[in-house]
């Protein structure tokens, strides 16, 4: 008689047999992670942050391999959730200055506008990005279907599950207690992006974003639109964002070259201190805060992603105010607006157009003040010629943005600029003088604007706010680590009232006189400048800027770090309760 194969389970080990070797041995599997921790090592420029990124990459591929009982189909997995990380991050830095956060996957992937918007601005990585995916899929099928499932023991999967978990969590939670910067040079990709991670429950959770007092101490005006009726003549108004301009006098042991001396001043002969809430980089956070009137530190570490988070749940912010008050309302953006979803903010809060690299054609980000300037007449002379077919001019609230400024300072900007026998060597220090160089030509060009406009639109009122967004990361500033606070984006250690987050505002005119006196304070903090331009403008004020100069005087001048915090958390309930700000 022919013996009868046994069926009885064989104690301790797995029912699954795995027949034939699996195509990758474990020396392959090995060397294939060895290599892909080495490719983590060089973008981790931080050991610890690299270890803790070759934990949670390590981790990951070996609880798929615990699910699937295939190690190297796991460790395509894993490299292959790496890999898009990596290429997505590097391509947004090139855009935004900002590394790949957690958000943007759900921001891009759940958003069929977002997409579009990508597929028909980037054409060409859009194919690429779809044949990526397509490859992808067929190597992760052909892997999983080629590989023959390994044997383990009945303990070894379920314990290695836990510990792998373990691993991937402690990891993640490190990571993200670490804060690794998202505007930093590009580096920290894979540890900015996994320390992200512990972001989501923020943005699952519906609990609001702005802390408020527990009682309405400020009775709310429930209202559906903002009313406003300005007086004739109201003043075209031009809202300028330096960049990485600085004042004199912040640390007094810099020194300016004389020609500076007018250029951060108002019209009443005074330079006037902003406190801002970034240093080194972080633009676009300063322009939310002055544009809505809004702190960006109450987002936490979601601060980068307030535009985003805050599209459509602001009732009145600045543009929306002027537009109430008749006002036109643009805004001339650098880059590419619709990439980040700053464009459909930007129409959320009421600009009219948005007139990007889109719109401009600028060869680069890095143009001249002379070029976003020139747009801003663009903008003036088509309100003009729109007013000759029978109707009457309206007055135009435009923002703008420079960009010379920026860094790096290590090459000289538009030598062609210099004048015959021109000497820029005003502190011996190579790079400071370069930002120096800087600023004196974007004081030239501001002047020739302003001379610009008196010469085509003679007799026409015009309101100027000029404001810094941030400080220069310099090395030459009295400021310990100036420059590795930017490049680790740390500026979130300091002390909120630390020097290094004070720049400046100024609010002149041409044809008009600003319309409020300026605040007396010592530093007044950068989501106060919205209710300011209004007031300087001389259009009425509603109950919700009446509130806000209150708030101003109550604090001095401050608010994140106003003494008085329950002033702070009643006028943040007021707007709530009053419907300007829609919580989650």
């Amino acid at each position: 008689m022919v013996p009868v194969p046994s069926t009885e389970r064989v104690a301790g080990s797995d029912t699954r047999d795995n027949g034939a070797s699996a195509p990758l041995g474990w020396t392959f599997i090995i060397a294939l992670a060895l290599g892909w921790c080495a490719f983590i090592a060089a973008t981790e420029p931080d050991r610890t942050l690299f270890a803790l990124v070759a934990a949670f990459f390590i981790a990951l591929a070996t609880l798929v391999a615990v699910l699937t009982r295939r190690p190297g189909f796991a460790l395509v997995v894993a490299i292959f959730l790496f890999v898009p990380v990596y290429a997505a991050s590097i391509f947004k830095f090139d855009i935004t200055a900002m590394n790949l956060h957690v958000y943007d996957v759900v921001f891009y992937l759940f958003s069929t506008a977002q997409i579009a918007f990508f597929a028909q601005t980037f054409p060409v990585p859009s194919l690429l990005c779809a044949i990526a995916l397509a490859l992808a899929l067929v190597l992760l099928y052909a892997s999983y279907r080629l590989e023959t499932p390994r044997r383990f023991s009945v303990l070894t999967r379920p314990l290695a599950g836990l510990v792998a978990s373990a691993v991937l969590i402690s990891s993640g939670w490190s990571l993200a207690a670490r804060k690794p910067t998202f505007f930093d040079e590009g580096r920290y990709i894979f540890s900015a992006f996994i320390g992200s991670l512990a972001d989501m429950p923020v943005l699952l959770q519906a609990k609001g974003f702005f802390e408020i007092s527990a009682h309405a101490t400020l009775s709310p005006t429930k209202s559906s639109a903002i009313t406003c009726t300005p007086g004739a003549n109201a003043p075209d108004i031009v809202l300028f964002l330096n960049e990485s301009a600085m004042p004199e006098g912040v640390y007094p042991q810099l020194r300016y070259p004389a020609e500076l001396a007018s250029f951060f001043r108002s019209s009443d002969g005074k330079t006037h201190r902003l406190r801002v809430e970034t240093f080194g980089g972080g633009t676009w956070l300063s322009d939310f805060s002055v544009l809505t009137g809004l702190p960006t530190n109450t987002f936490g570490n979601l601060r980068n992603f307030a535009t985003q988070l805050m599209t459509g749940r602001l009732r009145h912010a600045l543009p929306q105010y002027l537009k109430a008050c008749g006002y036109d309302t643009s805004i001339i953006y650098p880059s590419l607006a619709g990439f980040a979803g700053s464009g459909r903010f930007y129409k959320a809060i009421g600009f009219d157009q948005v007139i990007d690299r889109q719109v401009h054609h600028a060869p680069s980000d890095r143009q001249r003040d002379e070029f976003y300037l020139d747009q801003v007449i663009k903008v003036l002379q088509s309100a003009r010629d729109s007013a000759t077919d029978g109707k009457a001019r309206r007055p135009q609230f435009i923002v703008a943005s420079s960009m010379a400024a920026h860094s790096p300072w290590n090459f000289r900007y538009a030598p062609e600029m210099l004048k015959p026998g021109e000497v820029t060597r005003w502190t011996g220090d190579a790079e400071f003088d370069e930002y120096l160089w800087r600023l004196v030509l974007a004081k030239r060009d501001r002047d020739a604007f302003r001379a610009k406009l008196a010469a085509r639109f003679p007799g026409q009122p015009f309101l100027f706010v000029n404001y810094g967004d941030h400080q220069p990361a310099l090395a030459r500033l009295p400021l310990s680590n100036a420059v590795e606070i930017a490049d680790k984006g740390v500026a979130w250690q300091l002390d909120p009232t630390s020097k290094a987050f004070e720049t400046y505002y100024a609010i002149d005119g041409l044809n008009f006189s600003p319309k409020t006196a300026l605040p007396k304070v010592p530093v007044l903090e950068i989501p106060h400048l919205a209710a300011l331009t209004v007031a300087a403008a001389g259009l009425p004020l509603d109950q919700v800027l009446q509130r806000r100069l209150w708030l101003i005087d109550r604090c001095n001048g401050l608010y994140v770090s106003c003494e008085d915090r329950g002033a702070v958390l009643a006028y943040q309930r007021f707007l709530i309760d009053s419907g300007w700000i829609v919580q989650p």
